[in-house]
């Protein structure tokens, strides 16, 4: 089977509109900041979609795009005046940022009920809260499975294993450092991957029946491609696509966050 991501988004943005509805009525429109640093093609097609979203919703979309020669205060300065700016219910930090940049230092800046992107805030990180959503929409039973999470970076590994574990859930985390990393992925019913490596997880590192919900992303000759080969779609019972699967729910995650904190603020 596979998950595709459009229909499990397409549900969430259902809902979203009824709350905007409801909000619109009250004369408030759901805002998001967000600021981008220099001209990284990536980051600037990631924005537009994001745009192209918003605006359909109804959600007011403010970009502040900053030259890759602006410093670290200026941005920090841009946020601190987001925090208070009582019309913008969520920011948004486009990463990645410049290398010198000070990346923690400069998220933590962002208020807590402002933190939409799940980094220190009130919210969930958008990737984390997707990959539950599509298990979730496709009736998938994640509390007697045993849950490997391939990958403990910032944005996924580390959110969904806290995430997990405040279910009362206990995954099994591996990163670059694990040894026996083919061991313990065979041995798990629900595969999260989140690293960004072509091809890392290969037919004979899963057995038959297991489910892989594919997080991770690389671009391979202009495409962008996931950490599964492949091979393995034709072993296992389920798993999501990339492109197609994770990203266009955590997209709509992140909408719903930005609602959520427009709703909080006014409420």
């Amino acid at each position: 089977m596979v998950l595709l991501g459009k229909p499990v988004a397409e549900n969430i943005y259902l809902k979203l509109k009824k709350d905007i509805e409801v909000l619109q009525k009250k004369h408030i429109m759901p805002t998001m900041g967000v600021i981008l640093v220099g001209e990284d093609p990536a980051s600037l097609s990631y924005v537009k979609i994001k745009e192209k979203i918003a605006k359909n919703l109804g959600i007011g979309f403010k970009l502040f795009h900053l030259p890759g020669i602006v410093s670290e205060k200026e941005v920090e300065k841009l946020i601190c005046e987001l925090n208070i700016n009582k019309y913008i219910s969520g920011i948004i930090v486009q990463l990645p940022l410049p290398t010198d940049f000070q990346t923690e230092k400069i998220l933590k800046q962002i208020k807590s009920e402002k933190d939409v992107d799940g980094f220190y805030g009130a919210y969930p990180a958008p990737t984390v809260q997707a990959i539950l959503e599509i298990l979730k929409f496709y009736k998938i039973n994640i509390n007697d499975k045993k849950i490997v999470i391939v990958g403990y970076g910032r944005l996924v590994g580390q959110p969904l294993e806290k995430m997990l574990l405040k279910l009362g859930l206990k995954p099994v985390v591996c990163d670059s450092k694990t040894a026996g990393l083919k061991a313990k992925i065979l041995e798990a019913d629900i595969i999260v991957t989140a690293v960004g490596v072509q091809s890392l997880i290969k037919s004979d590192m899963v057995k038959a029946g297991t489910i892989i919900i594919d997080a991770g992303n690389s671009e391979v000759a202009g495409k962008m491609v996931g950490d599964v080969d492949p091979k393995v779609y034709f072993k296992i019972k389920a798993y999501s696509p990339v492109p197609g699967g994770v990203g266009p729910v955590t997209v709509a995650c992140l909408m719903k966050n930005v609602v959520d904190a427009t709703k909080m603020s006014t409420s």
